[in-house]
Order: C-alpha cells, then structure tokens, then sequence
C-alpha cells in the first residue's frame, strides 16, 4: 500500500468522528439562552408601570426550563414619537425591575428594549388600553341583602372581601318601608367568626358597623334586628388570601401563615402605579409580614393587588381598597392582574433553533465532504494497487491468463467497501445532525 494514500484513508474517519463529537459538544450542544418578559397595567395613560423578568431557558431532555437571573443590571430603553428614555435598573434575587415612564400625552406607540451586557433580551412594541384591563379585573363585595319581617338587611365588608384571620369592618343598612330605620338595636353573632361589639344602634342613615375577623373558610352571622327579628347571612371569605392595608406612607402586607415572599402591585382602575416583590418576614401571632414604603400616590380609587404569584392571577389574589369610599358605601375590590405585555422567549428559541439549524448543516456538509473525498481515495488507492500489480506480474513474466487467474479483478469487492465506508459515513453524520438537541 502507498503510503501517500494509506495514512489518509485511515485519518479521514477518525477526523471526521472526531470533528461531530467537537461539534455535539460546543456548538451543537444547547446553551443557556438569556430572555426577558415584561408584565405591566396600562400604557395609554401618563404613567407606564412595568415589571421585567429575566431569566435563562435551559433545555434538557426535550424540556424547556426557566432560571431567573439575579444578578448584574439591565438597560431598558423606551422610544416613541418624540420621546425616548433609557434606565439602567438592578434585579432582584428573581431576576425581576421595576420600570416607570411617563411618556407625554401623544408619545405612542411605545417601543420598549431590554438589554444586558450588550446582549438583547426583549425588543417590541407595548400596548394595553385600559379599559379591557379593567374589564378583566376581579371584583368581590357589595351588598348582600335579604329580608327579616317589616325590614330589608343589607350586609357587605367594608373593604370588600374577608380573610382568615384578619379583623375587617362589617356594614349592616337596615330600612323599613324603604327608609332608613334609626336608632334600632342590632345584635350580631355568628359561626366561624369572632364578632365585635356584640350590639350596635342604626344611625339616621339606618347604619351600624361590626369588626369581624374570620376563623374558618365558612361564615355565618346572624343579626337581630329590634329584639325579635332575625336576618342571616352566610359571608364568602377568600381561602389562603393575603391582605394589604395603607398605614400612613407605607403599605402593610399581611399573610395568614409562615411565607417568604409575596408580590404586589398598587393600581387605580386606568393604571398601574407600581409593583414588586415584598419580603415578608414571620411574626410571633404565626403570620408574616412585610411593609412597603408607598410613593405619594394621586387621585384614587387606588388599590393594592396582593398575590403568591409574579403575574397576580391565583385564586387567592385580592385587591384591597387602600382609601374608604367618600359616600360611606363599601368599596369592592379591583383584582387586576398582570398583562404579559412584551416575551422575548419565542424570538429567542427561534434564534437558537435557526443557530442548530445552521450547526446540523455543517455537519452535513462536512460529512458528504469526508465522504467523497474517502471515496476517491480509497477507488484511487484500489486503482494504484491494481496497477502496482500488474506490472509486478508482467516483470516476473507471467502471462496474462495467469496473471488474471493470480490476481482477478477486484471490482465487486470495491463496490462492496465503497458502500461499507459510505454507511459508516452516512451513520456517523445522521448521529451528528440529530444529537444536535
């Protein structure tokens, strides 16, 4: 054999096994991609509250996985007609910033860019009206009314909603052929609840207030109304909810038990005015707590959405009134959530797919190249032996019918190599394009 064409043909395959191992390894192997989401309220109004949130996507075993990213900065540019800002914010330990513009009046659309080191996260256009955004909210409370002799009763939480354990007011109206009934006793007990005090007089407007403060998930109080008739309300309380009260220029965070963190969000019915994360820290009643320093806040109704979730959709989630209704009535609760409002992930995956796409034809290429290449080496090879021979069997005078009976054609033979070495090709390459994940 020559070795000019013997090392080659040996080196070839090694090379090319060795080159789709690299490859599955480095580039064809799935990497961390970094993205960004943006949940937020609004963004017709003056102000555009949003949340970002980085994290990786790792993929294993055919599963996308999401690793919030806590740590570094992030860059966050907003552009309109006429207006362009730009913020570099920290994240927090979920990989989460706060972000606040106020764009003048006319400056949309909105168009928003996440960076990070140079590296785009989320790049797109924000748009929320606020009306489907309130259309979408939750809202628990109002009267519960029903009928107890001469007189109608109405009953309804202050706030809007009750949860275990926490003390809330409880408004009773009683009327009486339609008017306010004055200066009647009611009493009030219940089941499932501690009730305080135990009576109360109507006032001119035929109103009285109770504090009550839930024990179980089922509430029944009863009122008698003027020593002798009775009215009984069985009252929806929310199971597991946290609740948030305005205390002074913070806001107070309230779980029923033992919890790390709990999120946020401070509303009015046309806007988000902020959000975030709350540390809650334990208290010795087995509650847990945090308090929110609160911005100046402008005309109300405002709202302060509590919730175990990022996006603020659990069953639990509550929107507390944060101010008492200026006409006495009781306040219903705003349970607005979070709109996904910009994903960077799907641009992401399309441009790592795009990357695997253009690593398997490489790959493909690379290997047809090898093949080929092996092919005429080993036909070139097989023809130089042939040759080398031939021309061995002639010096030694042998004659060509000899020659032929001695050393016979080897033609089929080269056929069938020739197909072996393109099967070991064709399985080494197909193993490369498809490991690439």
């Amino acid at each position: 054999m020559s070795p000019s064409l013997r090392w080659p043909l040996y080196v070839l395959p090694v090379a090319t096994v060795a080159v789709i191992g690299l490859a599955l390894v480095t580039g064809g192997a799935a990497r961390p991609t970094r993205v960004a989401r943006i949940w937020g309220g609004p963004t017709t109004g003056a102000r555009v509250s949003l949340r970002a949130e980085v994290f990786d996507l790792i993929e294993e075993r055919a599963a996308v996985h999401e690793a919030p990213v806590s740590r570094g900065q992030i860059s966050v540019e907003l552009h309109a007609p006429a207006f362009d800002a730009a913020r570099s914010l920290p994240l927090d330990d979920e990989g989460g910033a706060e972000i606040s513009f106020e764009p003048p009046e006319g400056a949309r659309p909105l168009e928003l860019r996440i960076a990070q080191a140079g590296s785009e996260l989320a790049r797109g256009r924000i748009e929320l009206a606020a009306e489907p955004w309130a259309r979408a909210a939750r809202r628990r409370g109002g009267w519960a009314t029903t009928y107890a002799g001469a007189f109608e009763v109405r009953v309804a939480p202050a706030r809007g909603a009750l949860a275990v354990p926490f003390e809330e007011e409880l408004l009773v109206a009683v009327t009486r052929d339609g008017a306010p009934a004055q200066n009647l006793t009611v009493a009030a007990s219940g089941t499932g609840a501690r009730i305080s005090p135990r009576e109360r007089l109507t006032d001119a407007n035929g109103r009285c207030s109770f504090r009550i403060a839930p024990e179980e998930h089922a509430v029944n109080v009863t009122f008698d109304v003027n020593g002798g008739v009775q009215a009984s309300f069985a009252l929806p309380i929310v199971p597991g909810a946290m609740r948030a009260v305005k205390d002074g220029d913070a806001l107070v965070i309230e779980a029923p038990v033992p919890r790390d963190i709990a999120y946020f969000a401070v509303v009015t019915p046309t806007e988000r005015w902020f959000g975030g994360r709350a540390t809650l820290r334990p208290a010795a009643n087995g509650q847990s707590s945090a308090r929110v320093p609160l911005p100046p806040l402008g005309a109300g109704p405002h709202f302060a959405v509590v919730s175990s979730e990022l996006d603020l959709r659990s069953a639990a989630a509550v929107g507390w009134p944060l101010e008492p209704a200026a006409d006495g009535e009781p306040e219903r609760t705003f349970d607005a959530v979070e709109a996904l409002l910009l994903d960077g992930r799907p641009r992401a995956l399309h441009r790592e797919a795009r990357r695997r796409t253009r690593v398997r034809w490489i790959l493909g290429a690379f290997s047809a190249a090898a093949l080929a290449v092996e092919l005429l080496l080993l036909a070139a090879f097989t023809r130089r032996s042939d040759r080398a021979l031939d021309a061995h069997l002639e010096g030694a005078g042998v004659n060509l019918e000899d020659a032929s009976r001695l050393a016979p054609k080897r033609s089929p033979a080269v056929a069938v190599a020739l197909i072996a070495v393109a099967l070991g090709f064709l399985i080494v390459a197909l193993i490369g394009v498809l490991r690439v994940e």
